[in-house]
């Protein structure tokens, strides 16, 4: 048994796919003032979601926005993460099982885009944005509306797998509530031949949030952000070089191209 769970660890890829930027400034991904003189330096942010593939059935997690919502928020599209999927072996009108790490209108949006899946959501997650504080000014505005009618409706169908804290999706593919940024966030971790690969998504925005311990401005639970570092340094073991941040341009540098075509649009995590 050990020995076909080290090959499944060994097949398994995992890839990031970039589609949309914005240009942004220091200031808007930092809870607090800078330490120890305060500057608004140019830091662009990147929007990214995520495939699991080669080991069985692929999982994609998170779902991004779509093109209107990117014109309303002034958003850049820079490539379609469904045909970016399409292109690295991942059909999603065939794919089975979507993780919606969570419910902000960046994770959510192409739902649709997945005829056959199953969303795998924290309970936690649903319930507040479906209950009376989802539309109270600034909180409201994370989401998209429609994005939360939609899962609604998909779970009439029965295709909303509701979790509660930690649960294993698939041998080697574990989601783990953290909370913090949103009521219910939850971060997959991915068995891998190299060992733990954590997809953080908005656990940790940027490395630097991670290494300067200083959660993103964006907060449903302050002490809950800095326990959610605590708990995805945890489940990589450790190693802060196992976590993928959820909008960090650096991710393109720090990992391959998952093809020469797909420069600056998908890299390979592990594989």
């Amino acid at each position: 048994m050990r020995a076909q769970s080290m090959l499944r660890r060994v097949s398994r890829r995992v890839f990031a796919v970039r589609y949309a930027h914005r240009d942004a400034r220091r200031a808007e991904h930092f809870y607090g003032p800078d330490p120890p003189d305060p500057h608004d330096a140019p830091m662009a942010m990147d929007y990214f979601l995520w495939a699991i593939a080669g080991d069985g059935p692929p999982v994609v997690v998170d779902a991004g926005f779509t093109p209107d919502t990117a014109k309303r928020r002034g958003r850049e599209i820079v490539a379609d993460p469904i045909a970016v999927l399409a292109s690295l072996g991942v059909d999603a009108a065939e794919v089975r099982d979507v993780v919606l790490t969570h419910l902000h209108y960046d994770h959510s949006g192409h739902l649709a885009a997945f005829p056959r899946a199953r969303f795998w959501v924290q309970e936690a997650e649903v319930a507040f944005w479906t209950g009376r504080h989802a539309a109270r000014g600034e909180i409201g505005r994370i989401v998209e509306p429609a994005d939360v009618v939609e899962l609604v409706r998909l779970n009439f169908e029965r295709r909303v797998r509701f979790v509660s804290g930690d649960e294993e999706l698939a041998d080697g593919i574990g989601l783990h509530l953290v909370g913090g940024h949103a009521p219910g966030l939850q971060v997959v971790r991915v068995d891998t031949d190299d060992g733990p690969l954590v997809l953080a998504s908005d656990a940790v925005h940027f490395t630097a949030n991670l290494e300067l311990d200083r959660p993103y401005t964006i907060v449903h639970s302050l002490p809950g952000m800095y326990d959610a570092f605590d708990r995805v340094r945890a489940l990589a073991g450790g190693d802060d070089a196992r976590i993928v941040p959820g909008h960090d341009p650096l991710v393109l540098e720090r990992y391959p191209a998952a093809r020469p075509e797909l420069a600056g649009v998908a890299v390979l995590l592990a594989g």
